[in-house]
């Protein structure tokens, strides 16, 4: 029952998801409506997150999941990501620390180094290379990310988000040709990094527990 239940949340979350971002139609980029596969990845996030964790805990993080894929996917194809994502993620964090299922003083200093920090590695970049590494979008994702992982999950997660779009660049840089000046979008690194990092916290929490400030 409870595995059925999820699958119809994950789907039907999933299928919000692309409604939203074919309302948006960022760039003229909408999902074909045959293609189901935000929502297959929803339902199975449902189903995992409903069988492992708390009600709360697992709803947080089911809806936090399918608004990553859907920035994922429109940052990929667009290389923005949309406010109105953003603003839902915010909500959740705040829905987290009042069901206490993120801790405050975890969640303001993710915020800090997910946010913050890169906000002032930026502008350093920018200052002596006059180019931008990351646009404000991801930084406003790190700000969501951040108040949802804490702060060394966050710092783990930037860090394998980079190692990953570092080794991608490399990869297309190989097949296609090298262009110094080659953009690749963050959000879908980040995104990635972010649920790995979280699971790998459920399943590892003897390493993790260390890490995070409560």
């Amino acid at each position: 029952m409870i595995t059925a239940l999820s699958l119809f949340g994950g789907f039907s979350s999933g299928f919000a998801v692309k409604q939203i971002i074919n309302w948006l139609a960022i760039d003229g980029y909408k999902i074909h409506k045959h293609s189901y596969g935000l929502e297959l990845l929803s339902g199975l996030a449902w189903v995992w997150a409903f069988s492992n964790l708390s009600l709360a805990e697992a709803g947080i993080f089911s809806l936090i999941f399918s608004i990553l894929v859907g920035i994922a996917i429109v940052d990929y194809i667009t290389f923005q990501i949309p406010l109105v994502f953003i603003l839902a993620g915010i909500v959740l964090a705040i829905a987290g620390v009042a069901f206490k299922v993120i801790f405050l003083t975890a969640a303001l200093w993710g915020i800090f180094v997910g946010a913050f920090i890169p906000l002032i590695i930026m502008g350093a970049l920018w200052i002596m290379t006059k180019r931008q590494g990351m646009g404000y979008g991801d930084i406003q994702l790190g700000f969501v990310l951040g108040a949802w992982l804490g702060p060394m999950r966050m710092a783990i997660t930037l860090f394998t988000a980079s190692v990953l779009s570092l080794l991608t660049w490399i990869a297309v840089s190989l097949t296609t040709g090298f262009d110094k000046n080659r953009a690749m979008p963050m959000a879908p690194f980040l995104a990635i990094a972010a649920i790995g990092v979280f699971i790998g916290s459920f399943y590892y929490p003897e390493f993790f527990h260390l890490l995070i400030i409560q």
